[in-house]
């Protein structure tokens, strides 16, 4: 027993002494506990100081506690775990809809393969119709040109006519002031054509006073020849 005891005391010696040593590699060249921590920024860490010191970890979003120590190390392992389990399990749902989603690509390559087809006839028809309404539209120019021309000819024979329009309605006015002109002077020897006709009239009656004067003193003269004959 003795000697087991020894072997036991140097062992525990060695172990400690190793023990030390982990710690204090741990402590100068191990991982930065604190820069990991405040690189979980999906989590929230509490220290509790007093008699017994401890780190408690719990998510940020839900508040759900994970784990609790007096190591930070130890919760930041659990919270590192929890994280690692929460990408696994979205990588797991990503790929469950990997072979569903692989389908339907398939369906619808089959779909785009027959609409592409589809299309390629529908786009050789519709350049078709783009080449024929081309044509139709080069056509429809010309005629535009051909029709332009002849309302430049029609509006500079409408300007043509109005000129002569302008010029009739001047004759016209000059035609109407000669017949205004002509029937005033008409009417001014209308009326000196009846001034000339009453002074025709009174000498006409000047003329048969006159006469029955100069014819009176005869027919009175006979009568006495007469009567000295008998």
């Amino acid at each position: 027993m003795t000697l087991i005891s020894k072997i036991l005391l140097v062992l525990v010696l060695f172990a400690s002494i190793a023990f030390m040593g982990f710690a204090a590699v741990s402590a100068v060249g191990g991982p930065n506990w604190s820069k990991e921590k405040d690189a979980l920024t999906d989590y929230v860490f509490e220290y509790q100081s007093g008699e017994n010191p401890t780190w408690s970890v719990k998510t940020r979003r839900g508040q759900e506690q994970l784990s609790s120590s007096p190591v930070l190390a130890k919760v930041i392992v659990v919270a590192q775990k929890h994280k690692l389990q929460q990408q696994n399990e979205k990588l797991d749902q990503v790929s469950k809809t990997i072979e569903p989603l692989k389908k339907t690509i398939q369906n619808w390559e089959l779909i785009n393969k027959v609409d592409k087809a589809a299309m390629d006839d529908r786009a050789a028809e519709l350049e078709q119709k783009i080449v024929q309404l081309d044509q139709q539209i080069n056509q429809l120019a010309n005629e535009g040109i051909k029709i332009s021309q002849q309302i430049q000819e029609v509006n500079q024979e409408a300007s043509e006519r109005r000129a002569d329009v302008f010029r009739l309605r001047d004759q016209i006015d000059e035609i109407r002031n000669e017949r205004f002109l002509a029937e005033q002077q008409q009417k001014t020897l209308r009326d000196y054509i009846d001034r000339i006709q009453g002074k025709v009239q009174r000498l006409q009656r000047q003329k048969e006073s006159l006469e029955r004067v100069v014819l009176a003193p005869e027919n009175n003269a006979e009568p006495k020849k007469e009567l000295s004959q008998k």
